[in-house]
């Protein structure tokens, strides 16, 4: 069985090294979903679960550390579309939740991920990344503020959601995977 990154593995230094290395990680979870034979449907649905999951938990933490830290730094224009981007991949995000990878446009909503989270790559790490080292921002101090907020969020993830009017929540965080949602939103 083969080996995915592990999404707490949590990469020393600044923000950016910090940055890439998730980046470098979703690359190597979409090359791992392309390993696999469309008869694989157990693994092809674990790590589009991991993919999604790092997806959003990078998303989150680039809008919440990382894009404000660019302000003054970049045209306003260039976050926007950032942020844009952003909303793009949690809609496919959302899409892949409520497909099966036996589905029809399973395999053409990874693709269509993988290709938008490709170009969002390549425009932070050719435009946003350098724009962030030459504004001077102690990369440091925010590689460590996203550490904290990391941790903090697979904490609040890993503990059990409360109980609403005494009925547990089904399907979150099943099995301990730190799921940010529930998979799937119609039963087999």
């Amino acid at each position: 069985m083969a080996q995915f990154p592990q999404t707490s593995a949590e990469p020393p230094g600044g923000i950016l090294a910090q940055l890439r290395a998730d980046h470098a990680q979703v690359r190597a979870l979409f090359h791992a979903f392309a390993m696999f034979d469309r008869e694989e449907e157990a693994q092809r649905e674990r790590v589009v679960d991991e993919l999604c999951d790092a997806l959003t938990m990078h998303a989150l933490l680039e809008d919440e550390l990382f894009y404000p830290a660019l302000r003054g730094a970049v045209d306003d224009g260039l976050l926007e579309d950032a942020a844009l981007e952003h909303d793009s991949t949690r809609e496919l995000v959302l899409q892949l939740a409520a497909l099966f990878p036996d589905d029809e446009y399973f395999d053409v909503c990874v693709a269509v991920l993988a290709d938008e989270v490709e170009r969002h790559v390549a425009f932070e790490e050719n435009l946003l990344f350098p724009a962030l080292a030459r504004a001077g921002a102690d990369q440091q101090a925010l590689g460590l503020r996203l550490r904290t907020r990391r941790a903090q969020l697979e904490s609040d993830l890993a503990s059990a959601p409360p109980a609403i009017d005494g009925i547990e929540p089904r399907g979150l965080l099943r099995g301990g995977t730190k799921r940010m949602r529930e998979r799937r939103s119609r039963p087999r």
